[in-house]
């Protein structure tokens, strides 16, 4: 409303300036002194909106406090300068004149600046939450508390062989609600019952008498408790939930790392997280994949209340209603697994897990098992599943992630040095590209050119590049598994790739079959890179095995280095290039392929400068941000990194490693900026201590999810992640084998 009223006075003064008109001056004057008042009051919500989020998610770096600053100073950039002129140009502040003597409106000023500086503080001290007391006496004691009321453990009954998980999103039932001074710990276990078959989880929310011991209640909770896991929440910390500010609502919560409140019912954070509460948001209604942070309406249904008071709504007032009543709780969260060991957690990772040998090793080898658990006996891997609740989807199926799944076992799978590759592995690989290969159509004179298409049976023939260009990626990468069964595709799909390349050595993003004739237009991401990587791959083996099926080494080699010339000298020249690098993380996987035969020193140093760039975004220890982000690519505490962002990025550091090592320049810092990489990934793995609540029915250990606090996993995130440890931890020297051929001369 303001900005709507602000615009009709800029109307009226454009208007009674064009006529012109006697009041044009009183206009211009009224528009700017209401352009001082719409900064001013646009000033004081955007500030006091930063200091919140900063207060209650401390080094955002880039992150939201940043971001509010960045729109303050657009709207000053469009204000202040017209204002000022429109004010001076009509008569100026008679209140400041030296002739004049101070005036009540001018002391008025002074105290609403002072005012608002008292605001702003205030704000920064509501963002503090009130301690709550612990075992221990001190959060850093907590641990060694529990492990002493847990020294009965083992004397529990155990569990039946197919007991649950511990997946309830019922909130716990406390009998006041937290408060400074009364401690609280909220307990998941299994419970005993009549039929062992029927054990369930139940949660249990415990607050001795002020004086008594909560370790020693925790030991009189677990007499009904089954020796299986166990779920510990100490709420150390709460809070009234306050909003951010205008529009921020969604971001109340911090992902993953607080719980929710209403009353003596409390949801955990692990819970939240299991309900997908962190992406329930939809600030814009007409984008509805863009979804971030809580949206408590839901959150209030699911504390128990059916329809909040007041009514709903996105902002203004229906916040005040939708936060009625509501507490922001902090955690302290451990989980014990069936052995009866205590793991800290922190959102759905375990933060205390190093990286080294064993670790990374151990990691690679789950996510490899994941891989191969994922798959259907058709070939197609299981596309979606959700840890807590098990369901699965194979909908939403990708060429490009079943071809880069397929290359990442061929890859990392074995069989390195002569080795031979395990039977169940190459299985699997076989499976996969026999899918892969049934979804071939053919084009031009005899059909001498190929391309993947999904569905098969879908009309046109008009292919995409993307899929066809993976695709032959894992074809080549898989030939020393399967043999040269399928050459002949390898051939056809070769072709339909060189028939996409532009005069220029780029590529265009879709071919018509029938035709043979490209078809221009903006390309899809990565495309251009896995384009370069599969005629790298297949101009070594055309040259090392030259055979009918394949197009001659000579015009792959021509090819790529039209295509290597093109994306160093072309692809990114304009203006703002050093700072708006895209997804180009292929082209240092295919700067890595080329290092033994075609090498080229722009291309090279390409991948160098892009790695270069987003090394910026990898949140370290002078972040300022939580540690278990410290390693993750993203913007500080907010927005938790993705995992797949941040293994898409493993894999480019190790490519650009091997460049490097083969031009002979010191590794050090990339070294150490690959264990930050790796030992976050690490941390984020589903392991059987983060796996408490994870569904029975699939496999959900070794996979990895989008975010800390976006539970979801997703074939590729698993592919990209052990990519990663796989590239990165060979680098490091912590995971045996080669990423990189032996280096030619550049």
């Amino acid at each position: 409303m303001a900005t709507a009223a602000l615009a009709l006075l800029h109307a009226a003064t454009a208007a009674l300036s064009l006529l012109p008109h006697p009041l044009a001056p009183r206009a211009f004057r009224a528009a700017s002194f209401a352009s001082l008042g719409y900064l001013a009051f646009l000033s004081y919500g955007l500030l006091s909106s930063a200091v919140y989020v900063a207060s209650l998610n401390r080094g955002l770096g880039t992150g939201i406090a940043a971001a509010l600053l960045a729109v303050w100073a657009v709207v000053a950039l469009l204000t202040l300068p017209f204002a000022c002129w429109g004010v001076a140009s009509t008569g100026g502040l008679r209140l400041l004149r030296p002739e004049r003597r101070p005036t009540p409106a001018l002391a008025a000023l002074a105290a609403l600046a002072l005012l608002a500086a008292l605001s702003l503080l205030l704000r920064h001290r509501v963002a503090k939450a009130d301690v709550l007391p612990v075992p221990g006496g001190a959060p850093s004691r907590t641990g060694a508390a529990l492990r002493e009321a847990l020294s009965s453990f083992d004397a529990l009954p155990a569990p039946p062989a197919k007991a649950p998980s511990l997946m309830t999103t019922a909130p716990a039932a406390c009998a006041a609600p937290p408060e400074p001074g009364r401690p609280t710990l909220v307990v998941t276990h299994l419970a005993r019952a009549e039929a062992p078959e029927r054990a369930a989880a139940a949660t249990r929310c415990l607050q001795p008498a002020p004086g008594d011991d909560l370790a020693a209640a925790l030991r009189g909770a677990l007499a009904d408790a089954l020796r299986g896991p166990l779920k510990l929440d100490v709420i150390s910390a709460v809070q009234p939930l306050a909003s951010p500010g205008p529009g921020l609502v969604g971001l109340s919560l911090r992902p993953g790392l607080d719980g929710l409140c209403l009353a003596e019912r409390c949801l955990m954070p692990w819970q939240l997280i299991a309900m997908d509460a962190f992406n329930t948001n939809a600030p814009l209604a007409g984008v509805p994949d863009f979804r971030f942070g809580v949206d408590l309406a839901v959150l209030r249904r699911a504390l128990g209340e059916p329809e909040p008071p007041g009514g709903r709504g996105p902002g203004g007032p229906d916040d005040a209603a939708l936060r009625s009543g509501l507490a922001r709780i902090e955690t302290l969260s451990y989980a014990v697994d069936a052995e009866g060991a205590l793991h800290l957690l922190s959102r759905i990772g375990e933060p205390s897990v190093p990286l080294t040998e064993a670790t990374a090793q151990r990691a690679a080898a789950a996510a490899q098992r994941y891989i191969l658990g994922a798959q259907r006996k058709d070939g197609m891997f299981r596309y979606i599943v959700d840890p807590f609740t098990g369901r699965a989807s194979f909908d939403g199926f990708s060429i490009a992630r079943q071809a880069g799944t397929t290359l990442a076992l061929c890859e990392l799978g074995g069989g390195e040095g002569g080795a031979p590759v395990r039977p169940e592995l190459r299985k699997v690989v076989q499976r996969s590209l026999g899918l892969l290969a049934k979804l071939e159509r053919k084009g031009g004179e005899g059909g001498a050119i190929g391309a993947l298409v999904y569905p098969a049976d879908s009309p046109g023939m008009v292919a995409s590049l993307n899929p066809t260009a993976l695709s032959l990626v894992a074809f080549l990468s898989c030939r020393d598994v399967v043999g040269d069964t399928h050459d002949a595709l390898i051939g056809r799909l070769a072709r339909m790739v060189l028939a996409t390349q532009r005069d220029d050595g780029g590529f265009a993003p879709q071919l018509d079959l029938a035709r043979v004739a490209p078809i221009l237009g903006p390309t899809q991401l990565y495309e251009g890179g896995q384009s370069v990587l599969a005629l790298t791959l297949l101009e070594a083996l055309a040259a090392r095995e030259p055979r009918p099926e394949l197009p001659p080494a000579a015009e792959v080699r021509a090819a790529v280095d039209r295509a290597m010339d093109y994306y160093a000298n072309r692809y990114w020249d304009h203006f703002a290039s050093d700072f708006v690098y895209m997804e180009e993380n292929w082209h240092c996987l295919a700067a890595r392929a080329a290092l033994g035969r075609h090498r080229r020193d722009d291309y090279e140093r390409f991948c160098l400068d892009y790695v270069a760039f987003k090394s910026r975004l990898v949140l370290d220890e002078d972040s300022d941000v939580a540690p278990d982000l410290v390693g993750g690519y993203g913007f500080g505490n907010v927005l938790p990194p993705h995992n797949t962002s941040t293994a898409g990025f493993g894999e480019a550091l190790a490519g650009a490693m091997a460049v490097k090592e083969a031009r002979g320049e010191d590794l050090a810092r990339e070294r150490a900026l690959m264990e930050r990489v790796l030992g976050f990934l690490v941390r984020q793995q589903w392991s059987p201590a983060t796996c408490f609540a994870c569904s029975r029915d699939v496999v959900i250990e070794g996979g990895f999810s989008e975010s800390m606090a976006s539970p979801r996993i997703r074939i590729d995130y698993v592919q990209h992640a052990w990519a990663a440890l796989g590239h990165g931890g060979r680098m490091l020297g912590l995971v045996p084998g080669r990423s990189a051929p032996a280096a030619g001369p550049l």
